[in-house]
């Protein structure tokens, strides 16, 4: 476990070390879940590392889920 500190604008840095493993780059999306008293902060799931990994997976439903949260993200 690391220790960071919080800056008054609510500024958190991810440790160096921490981004050059998940490969995180400035601007990159990130997801905050609260999770009984837990924050946890999460890098956006690459879709191509997931293929294959579910057999009955709705192709349609997926691309529109993206195009969705494409939409969201702008």
């Amino acid at each position: 476990m690391q220790k960071i500190r919080m800056s008054r604008k609510g500024q958190v840095v991810i440790p160096a070390d921490i981004r050059k493993k998940y490969k995180l780059k400035e601007g990159e999306m990130l997801f905050l879940e609260e999770e009984e008293g837990t924050i946890k902060l999460m890098p956006r799931t690459k879709l191509r590392s997931l293929c294959g990994t579910w057999p009955n997976l709705d192709i349609e439903a997926v691309t529109k889920e993206i195009i969705e949260d494409r939409k969201r993200d702008r």
